[in-house]
């Protein structure tokens, strides 16, 4: 891994005050960078994700994109480390010409290479009418590199049991219509799992919007546990919900990975368009292991009836974990205020009513959605990509606690130059290793972009890959954490997030004028805890769950 500046020992006084907002600059790298020239096309305008993940192992974070509907195929693009791409589509094996929604990546069988799933819908989607109930088989490409010395794939979605075909086919195609997936280690053994969610609009209630939790097997293939999994209490149909989102996250303050589903509604009422909290309980058959916990926090999950994007954070420093959730368009059946979502978490998995419009961060017409320090002041701000052809995409700055204690966030000018055209999933990946997070945006019916960040002014900041060794190879679902003083600062690594897409798997903190943190804190899936302790800024640092780096003692 390429290490960069390294400051000296000296820890500083810690100065958390944002930047001027005028600072904040991001570049449109496109064409330099060797990604342009192509168009991508959801055939129902409720698709197209994208993938920071490194297929080949050198350690600098590629592009993969589905192309949308039937004749826009996925494209992958490799990172040369010189700041420029290589289109590489050559190397996908021959796909089947449906519409593919979105894609999450992981390691599903620890072979030391990422593979990728790809769900895939009908393309017909109509937002106030009847549609279609059944889709094509959902698609898996299993990376071959570690055999092949070369990135290479072969689709076996089939094979390992994740087509995700229907008890009873549906209609003429044999496949549930999935517009959402998780990558989990929902029983912590290793090996990752994944939810599928699946989405028939106006067909609340019926079999074909029942998701499946599909259990990894640990040798390859995959088994449907979803009526012994907890998502659906004694078959009720009334959890039988349209599936447009969801996140894989550590909601509560244990490290069993938790669900936050969103579920959407044209014409279907309540219970049907409400979202749902799976909390996993690390329960063994014959008990399930989740739990819905919605009703725990009365306030959530009615907000945002075209919820598309979610993403986690703790923006406030209180230690708990905060959700996002981006809203496409106002029904009548969105809770007052309508627009997007912003929970935050109150410890234990419980969340407020809406918070958006109090932070700042309400926005409209919007898709993909990233947390993420972009001036390393230790704050983490908001991305919001926006469909809208008159607004522009939105960049909050997140202003720290104001002397309410409440979390305080400002619109940045013209996103600081993130000008996207009709976006629709978002990611981000500090894909030129200088430290700072840039952003990739996937345009419906245009192209894709790249928006490097050269933010002026900027603050410190560490880099952490994480080698995982007992947990599963992605180290997914993993917490990290840094402490300096007062200052504690969380991430979690996750399996999917934004509208359809994946962030890079590796750890980014801001951290302002620190030139050394004392303690950084890894909470691994396996129960091991890594702590290092004064550990120097401006680096890039990997982290192996060895038995030598193992320490007992806690912050």
């Amino acid at each position: 891994m390429k290490q960069l500046l390294k400051h000296g020992l000296t820890c500083l006084l810690i100065t958390t005050g944002n930047l001027a907002h005028g600072e904040i600059a991001f570049t449109d790298v496109s064409n330099t960078a060797g990604i342009s020239g192509h168009q991508y096309q959801s055939s129902g305008g409720h698709g197209l994700g994208i993938n920071w993940v490194d297929l080949n192992n050198d350690g600098w974070d590629d592009l993969f994109v589905v192309g949308g509907g039937p004749g826009f195929p996925p494209k992958l693009f490799i990172n040369q480390g010189e700041g420029n791409f290589l289109n590489a589509s050559h190397l996908l094996p021959q796909l089947p010409n449906v519409e593919m929604s979105g894609s999450r990546y992981a390691d599903y069988d620890n072979d030391g290479d990422k593979d990728i799933f790809i769900y895939t819908d009908h393309p017909d989607f109509h937002v106030f009418r009847s549609n279609d109930p059944d889709g094509p088989p959902n698609l898996l490409l299993t990376n071959q590199f570690t055999t092949s010395g070369v990135v290479g794939f072969i689709e076996n979605a089939s094979e390992v049991g994740l087509a995700d075909l229907a008890p009873v086919p549906f209609g003429p195609l044999p496949a549930y219509r999935s517009k959402t997936a998780a990558w989990l280690d929902y029983n912590l053994d290793g090996c990752l799992d994944l939810y599928v969610g699946h989405l028939v609009h106006n067909a609340g209630g019926f079999d074909v919007n029942r998701d499946r939790l599909y259990q990894n097997l640990c040798n390859g293939g995959f088994v449907n546990i979803t009526d012994s999994s907890g998502l659906y209490t004694d078959q009720d149909n009334a959890e039988y919900r349209a599936a447009l989102g969801s996140g894989a996250f550590l909601i509560n303050d244990d490290l069993w990975p938790d669900l936050y589903v969103i579920n959407v509604s044209g014409t279907d009422p309540q219970p049907y368009l409400n979202d749902v909290i799976y909390l996993n309980q690390g329960s063994m058959p014959p008990l399930p292991p989740f739990v819905n916990s919605t009703d725990s926090s009365p306030g959530v999950g009615n907000d945002a009836q075209a919820g598309m994007g979610i993403d986690v954070a703790d923006i406030n420093h209180d230690g708990h974990w905060d959700l996002y959730i981006s809203d496409f368009f106002v029904t009548d059946l969105d809770e007052n205020p309508p627009g997007n979502v912003l929970y935050m978490g109150q410890g234990n998995g419980l969340f407020s009513d809406n918070m958006a419009i109090a932070a700042g961060v309400q926005a409209n017409d919007s898709w993909g959605v990233n947390f993420f320090d972009v001036n390393h002041d230790t704050w983490e701000d908001l991305f919001v990509a926006t469909i809208s052809s008159v607004d522009h995409d939105y960049l909050y700055l997140n202003l720290g606690n104001d002397n309410d204690n409440q979390i305080q966030f400002t619109d940045v000018p013209d996103a600081g130059g993130i000008n996207a055209n009709n976006a629709r999933g978002s990611a981000v990946s500090d894909y030129d290793h200088d430290g700072d997070l840039d952003l990739a945006v996937v345009n419906q019916s245009g192209d894709l972009q790249l928006f490097r960040n050269d933010t002026a002014s900027l603050g410190n900041w560490l880099i952490i890959q994480l080698d995982a060794r007992d947990s599963n190879s992605d180290a997914i679902g993993t917490l990290v954490e840094v402490r300096s003083g007062a200052l504690l600062l969380k991430r979690q690594v996750t399996g999917g997030s934004s509208a359809h897409s994946q962030n890079s798997l590796n750890v980014h903190f801001g951290l302002a004028n620190l030139d050394v943190i004392e303690q950084l804190k890894i909470s691994w899936p396996s129960g091991r805890i890594t702590l290092l302790n004064h550990v120097s800024t401006n680096q890039y640092l990997r982290v192996a769950e060895a038995d030598d780096l193992i320490f007992l003692s806690t912050f």
